[in-house]
Formats: C-alpha cells, sequence, structure tokens
C-alpha cells in the first residue's frame, strides 16, 4: 500500500513537470532586417562635456524582419537579446509600429516583443532604438551590438 501511494505521488509529480519538459528556446534567423544608418556612430549626450557625465547614445531605425516560418501558426513568445558585451553595460530603449512590443534592456538581458500565436512566415515591424552606455567602459567591440531574436514555445 505505501508502495502504491509512492508511486502515484511520482507519477503527478512527474505529470505536472512534462510540460515545463517540453518548452523549447529557439534562436530565429533575421537575415533581411536592415538598421538605419547602417554605420552609426555613438554621440556624446549634449552638456556632458561640461558636467562629466560619460554617457554617449545612439539612435538607430531598425526594420526588423524575423523568418517564423517553421512556427507560423503555433504558439510562442518571442525575445530580443542583447548579449554581454566587452565593453559593460549597453541600455536599449525602443518603441515600435505595433507589430512587435516596445520594450528596454541592458546587455545580458533578453524583453518580450511578441506572445501569441506566429502569424506566418515572417515577424516584420519598426523599431525606433535609443542605446546608451558609459564611454569609459567602452571598447572597440562595444561598437558592434549583436542583437538577436529567441523564440519560446510552450
Amino acid at each position: 500500500m505505501m508502495l502504491r501511494r509512492s508511486l502515484v505521488v511520482a507519477a503527478i509529480g512527474l505529470l505536472a513537470l512534462a510540460p515545463a519538459c517540453l518548452a523549447e528556446t529557439f534562436r530565429l534567423e533575421d537575415p533581411a532586417s536592415q538598421v538605419f544608418p547602417p554605420n552609426a556612430h555613438w554621440e556624446w549626450a549634449p552638456g556632458s562635456l561640461r558636467t562629466g557625465i560619460n554617457t554617449v547614445h545612439m539612435n538607430l531605425r531598425v526594420e526588423v524582419r524575423i523568418d517564423t516560418r517553421a512556427w507560423a501558426g503555433r504558439q510562442g513568445r518571442i525575445y530580443m537579446v542583447l548579449p554581454v558585451d566587452a565593453g559593460g553595460p549597453v541600455t536599449a530603449e525602443w518603441t515600435t509600429q505595433g507589430r512587435l512590443l516596445g520594450g528596454r534592456l541592458v546587455s545580458g538581458e533578453r524583453a518580450l516583443v511578441y506572445s501569441g500565436a506566429i502569424p506566418g512566415p515572417a515577424l516584420e515591424d519598426t523599431l525606433r532604438v535609443h542605446l546608451a552606455t558609459d564611454a569609459r567602459q567602452m571598447t572597440t567591440e562595444t561598437q558592434r551590438l549583436a542583437f538577436h531574436f529567441e523564440l519560446d514555445t510552450p
């Protein structure tokens, strides 16, 4: 009787964990995405040299085209990811035209940009991105930011 009860409890526990075990994360391709201007440069914040503030900024427009063919019609959550950069933390804030969610993240984080049924073979939107970082921590690699997108399936 005790053995049977233990087996039932174990089986219920495994069933409760089953959905979590099936969830997966996939890196999505976005080779058709374009950044404008293609060779943007960091600029000092107005008055920063006078005040001793060491923040530099960059504004970009990104026409995002995420390849979602393999997941069209399925449920999922898509995240924008900014990997950790050797030059210190970079903050990104963006607005969209409404297909994706606007948001904010710091390098090393990911932020939700879409949740629901994947509508088709591509997910497209235009993002207005504002980047900021501390100029004292910048390296040459800081100039090459590598955003990417990930899909979590239920």
